[in-house]
């Protein structure tokens, strides 16, 4: 598959320097109707063919990675009406039938056609059946030079980079990692800002521990309403509306999605966390080209990124 890169030589160190958790949740509450937002699709590349005078020269020792206090997580399981043991959904797994018998309305003496209003797209989470970037993923990882170590797609608002959480990137493929924090922000333009680290597993136990606040959107969303409704919503408010008028049979659907029963008897076993030495990395502030795919190159790892603005 031929790809149409814009290839970017010049960036500029950035400060990603941002608002707290509630604060940009205000941001957006104001009046989520009004905020930009895009589509976003980002691959984080490991090149595997390197220059002669690549590989000749000598890198800066990295100090220690520094990443913002608040972070925004995100969601790999798409958000259904089921709930799915955490890593059971496939792009392949189908529902039985539900037969839900819905009670005819009365014909409305207007004339008048009731507007149908698309519900928007949950924000922060993957985007499954994202059938073009999942054949660049598989191209990519089949040829020479490249293996993909990271792939997501997402939609989110955009904000001036001062009103923006950064987004948290933890990937590892192997014995290689990426690891660190990006920015998706709009002035004039839309920009991103990237500090990620490509590292190399090493044979030492990592007993260190995170200071990071880092949460996915929805869970932004949920402690807020949990604290605006607390004591007047109760756990019974999803069977007292939808499931007192629509049949479903619960058990049987669990027992489909999971058939051996293991959804509560999972064993958790904690295995040792190796450290990673943080070999490369890109430090950097670029503007990107809407609707084509951005290529953010390093002599040893690789971004490449694609961001769609959406009709309101």
């Amino acid at each position: 598959m031929h790809l149409k890169l814009a290839i970017i030589f010049l960036f500029t160190s950035h400060n990603l320097y941002s608002v707290d958790f509630n604060e940009y949740l205000e941001k957006y509450l104001v009046d989520k109707q009004k905020h930009d937002r895009v589509k976003v699709d980002l691959f984080i590349i490991q090149n595997l063919s390197i220059e002669d005078e690549d590989l000749e020269e000598k890198w800066n020792d990295l100090d220690e990675l520094e990443l913002s206090n608040h972070l925004i997580n995100i969601k790999n399981e798409p958000t259904t009406f089921v709930t799915f043991p955490e890593g059971k959904f496939s792009d392949e797994i189908t529902l039985p039938p539900l037969k839900i018998k819905v009670q005819p309305e009365q014909q409305s003496l207007s004339d008048e056609v009731a507007q149908v209003t698309k519900p928007d797209p949950f924000l922060y989470e993957k985007i499954p059946f994202q059938k073009e970037m999942l054949e660049i993923e598989n191209n990519l990882n089949r040829s020479r030079d490249y293996r993909v170590i990271y792939y997501n797609s997402w939609y989110q608002p955009v904000f001036k980079e001062n009103e923006t959480i950064p987004i948290f990137i933890d990937a590892q493929k192997k014995d290689k990692k990426v690891h660190g924090q990006i920015k998706i922000y709009k002035e004039r333009f839309i920009h991103l800002v990237s500090k990620l680290r490509f590292s190399q597993k090493t044979e030492e136990i990592d007993n260190s521990s995170r200071t990071q606040e880092i949460k996915t959107f929805q869970t932004l969303i949920e402690d807020k309403n949990e604290t605006e409704n607390k004591g007047f919503l109760n756990d019974s408010y999803w069977v007292e509306t939808i499931f007192n008028s629509v049949k479903v049979n619960l058990k049987y659907i669990g027992d489909f999605v999971n058939s051996d029963n293991e959804i509560n008897s999972e064993e958790i076993i904690n295995l040792p966390r190796f450290k990673f030495v943080d070999l490369y990395e890109i430090d950097k502030d670029v503007k990107l080209e809407v609707d084509e795919l951005n290529f953010i190159d390093h002599p040893y790892f690789s971004i490449l990124i694609k961001v769609t603005e959406q009709t309101k």
